[in-house]
């Protein structure tokens, strides 16, 4: 499948937003649905971009030996680490039996994101026995934006 010229993954348009004291990349690592729910970090807009799908492939386990599926959710922070103004942008449920390389998806209408806002990604796990690991992605387009449009881009001397 080919994009559209300007639309492209989530890696075009964000980074890691690591805090110095963490040494790993975990964001960027794959998620255990099956492990008890947590966060799995957050990614920093570098480039504005409309998001306008999530995606979840599963890879080291299918998700199964659940009563109710897993979530992955996708959160847009206006402040990087902030639950501040927070609101969910998709949420993921991952059915059972869902094999390994098969992708869940949600298509949302395109949110738009400036530079500095965030991406937090979390999971919920299934009730039962769940398993399930994979990696997610985001789908985004160009924002057609300059950096005198966002109150969060100030030009150095």
């Amino acid at each position: 499948m080919a994009y559209v010229n300007g639309e492209g993954s989530h890696l075009q348009f964000f980074v890691p937003a690591i805090q110095l004291a963490e040494n790993a990349a975990e964001v960027l690592k794959e998620i255990d649905i099956g492990a008890a729910s947590g966060t799995h970090g957050e990614l920093v807009c570098v480039k504005p971009c409309k998001v306008k799908r999530f995606q979840f492939v599963l890879s080291g386990e299918l998700a199964g030996g659940t009563t109710t599926a897993p979530t992955v959710v996708f959160k847009k922070r206006p402040t990087p680490f902030s639950s501040s103004g927070q609101s969910t942008l998709a949420t993921l449920t991952v059915p059972d039996a869902t094999g390994i390389g098969k992708c869940v998806y949600k298509e949302i209408s395109p949110v738009s994101m400036n530079v500095g806002d965030t991406i937090q990604i979390s999971w919920t796990v299934g009730v039962g026995t769940p398993t399930g690991m994979g990696y997610y992605s985001i789908i985004c387009e160009d924002e057609a934006e300059v950096p005198g449009n966002n109150s969060d881009m100030i030009a150095s001397a």
